[in-house]
C-alpha cells in the first residue's frame, strides 16, 4: 500500500503526511495518514476523525484503536487518520481554518480549486479512493450532542453498495441510524456514488464528555473492531449497543432563528411535534424577558441530534427532526450475509 510517499508492506505499519500546499504565508498543509498492513491478503478499510476540527471522539478513539491493536491481528489493511482538517483541529474549529470552508461538502474536490477543494481532492483520490471500506467518524462539538449513524440510502450509487452501506451502519452498532438526511455533497456520499461503501458515525461530544467521555470514546472503538469484523479483517463477534436498531429519516433541519441568547428546550429527544409546536424559546441574557420561539417547520420526531448549550448565536443548526422508517433486529443473520 503507498500513499503519497508512505509506503507500508505486508506485517508492517507505517506513518507520515499526506502534503496537499501551502497557505500563503507558507505554512505546509498536510494530513497526517497511518497505515497497517496485515500479513494476509484482505480488503482495505479506512477509518477518520476531525474531518470538522471539534469533532474529537473520532480522533481520541482512532488514537486508542492504533496503541492497542496488534498488526498481525489484522487480514488486509487498516488505514486510519485520526485528523483529516488538521487546522480546523489545532484552532477547534468546524471550517479549514485556512479559508473557512467546509471540507466536508466538497465531493471530490478540485485539483486547482482554493484550499480546502484541494484537500479534498487529494485526500479522496489519495486516501479514500484506495479503501473498500469507509468509516469517517463525526461527533458533536462542545456545544452539541450526537448518537446514530449515517447511510445514505438515497444516494445515487449502485444497490449493492447501499446494501453493503447498510450492513456497515447495523454493526457499527448505535441503536439509531439515520438512512437519508438533508445533507449532501459529504465525503462519505461521495465515496458511496462512486462504489465504496461507507458511513458516518455521530458519536457523543458536547458537555456530557465530563461525565461520559471514555464511554463515548470506548463504545467508538467498539463500532470500529464491529466494521473491521464484518469485514473478515477482524476475529470475534460483532457486539452492537441494543438487539434492535432503529432506522430513521432525517428530514427537516431547525435554526436558531434571527435572535441570539439563552435557549432553554422545551421538547426532549424522542418527542413528535406537530408543525408550530414550540421546540425551544429563547431569553434576553440580560433582562430574561423573552425574545422568541423555535417552532417546528414540519411534523416530526425530536431526533438525538443537536445543540445542548444554552447560548446561541442567530442562525445557529439546533437539531433535526425525522421519521422512524424501520426497525432491524440485529441477529446474527442480519449483520455480515452481504459482505
Amino acid at each position: 500500500m503507498r500513499i503519497g510517499n508512505i509506503e507500508c508492506k505486508r506485517g508492517e505499519r507505517a506513518f507520515g503526511y499526506l502534503e496537499i500546499d501551502r497557505t500563503t504565508s507558507r505554512i505546509p498543509v498536510h494530513i497526517p495518514v497511518n497505515i497497517l498492513c496485515g500479513p494476509e491478503d484482505g480488503p482495505t478499510l479506512l477509518v477518520d476523525g476531525a474531518v470538522h476540527g471539534p469533532e474529537d471522539i473520532g480522533s481520541v478513539a482512532i488514537g486508542k484503536l492504533l496503541r492497542t491493536i496488534d498488526v498481525d491481528d489484522i487480514r488486509g489493511t487498516l488505514i486510519a487518520v485520526p485528523v483529516v482538517n488538521t487546522s480546523g483541529f489545532e484552532f477547534q474549529q468546524r471550517f479549514v481554518f485556512w479559508d473557512g470552508n467546509d471540507l466536508n461538502r466538497q465531493g471530490k474536490g478540485k485539483a486547482d480549486g482554493n484550499l480546502t477543494e484541494r484537500m479534498a481532492y487529494h485526500y479522496y483520490h489519495e486516501v479514500i479512493s484506495k479503501a473498500d471500506g469507509y468509516v469517517d467518524i463525526h461527533s458533536g462539538g462542545p456545544d452539541g450532542y450526537v448518537w446514530y449513524t449515517i447511510y445514505q440510502e438515497d444516494a445515487d450509487a449502485e444497490p449493492e453498495v447501499i446494501s453493503k452501506s447498510r450492513e456497515m451502519a447495523l454493526a457499527f452498532g448505535l441503536s439509531d441510524i439515520f438512512s437519508r438526511t438533508p445533507w449532501h455533497g459529504t465525503l462519505k456520499e461521495t465515496a458511496t456514488q462512486n462504489g465504496i461503501p461507507s458511513i458516518t458515525p455521530e458519536i457523543g461530544g458536547g458537555a456530557d464528555f465530563f461525565y461520559n467521555g471514555q464511554e463515548q470514546v470506548d463504545i467508538c472503538l467498539e463500532g470500529i473492531l464491529n466494521v473491521m469484523r464484518l469485514y473478515g479483517m477482524l476475529d470475534g463477534e460483532i457486539k452492537t449497543q441494543e438487539p434492535v436498531a432503529r432506522l430513521w429519516h432525517g428530514k427537516h433541519e431547525m435554526d436558531a432563528g434571527p435572535h441570539s441568547g439563552v435557549m432553554m428546550r422545551r421538547a426532549e429527544w424522542g418527542d413528535r411535534l406537530e408543525k408550530g409546536d414550540v421546540y425551544a424559546e429563547v431569553f434576553h441574557p440580560f433582562t430574561g424577558e423573552k425574545l422568541s420561539e423555535i417552532v417546528a417547520p414540519a411534523e416530526g420526531t425530536v431526533l438525538n441530534s443537536g445543540v445542548v448549550w444554552p447560548v446561541i448565536p442567530p442562525g445557529r443548526w439546533l437539531a433535526i427532526l425525522g421519521d422512524l422508517a424501520e426497525e432491524v433486529e440485529l441477529k446474527d443473520s442480519e449483520i455480515g450475509h452481504l459482505l
